[in-house]
């Protein structure tokens, strides 16, 4: 129990490192042209060895390189995933897709998922540091609230955007670069 308390500690704390390194724009960032294909699949490949509970599914995954730090895109997808299976019941439906825009423009990752939902009134504001969209929430699944924070710092520190949108059970969280 101690441990598990000091784990948990010890990612919040790197969290709010993240953010506070980003506030002060000190982020250190290895920025390379990678392919998002290649990042999605293998994170996903990953989370489908290690999430045994849900369905885990790359729906679509087109190639397209964007200019980005490796690590911190892991860590935000990382993000997305263990929410999704946080707020999702066992037996439920985990999906990403990685496309371009339909200009061109952009690549743009979607994770979804068919778990717990967001109320539309709450959806902009999952990404404020410690808000949690129902308070009781956090005594069955724990965190903090500060994980889709540090998503939408990576997505910014990137020169690109992070929404979230849909109803009822199904959510989408939407990246774009």
């Amino acid at each position: 129990s101690i441990r598990s308390e000091a784990e948990d500690m010890q990612q919040l704390i790197e969290k709010l490192l993240f953010l506070a390194r980003a506030d002060q724009q000190r982020q250190v960032l290895h920025k390379e042209n990678i392919e998002l294909s290649e990042l999605v699949g293998d994170v996903m490949r990953k989370m489908k060895l290690v999430t045994r509970t849900h369905s885990v599914e790359l729906l679509e995954n087109e190639d397209g390189v964007i200019f980005a730090d490796q690590v911190t895109m892991r860590q935000m997808m990382r993000i997305f995933l263990e929410n999704s299976t946080k707020y999702t019941p066992v037996g439920g439906h985990i999906t990403a897709r990685s496309r371009r825009t339909p200009d061109g423009k952009f690549m743009q990752m979607e994770l979804a998922d068919d778990g717990i939902g967001i109320a539309r009134e709450d959806q902009q504001k999952v990404f404020d540091r410690f808000y949690r969209a129902d308070v009781s929430r956090s005594s069955k699944t724990g965190g903090s609230g500060v994980g889709l924070s540090v998503v939408r710092a990576i997505a910014e520190a990137h020169g690109g955007s992070a929404t979230v949108s849909g109803h009822d059970h199904q959510i989408t969280f939407t990246v774009r670069f």
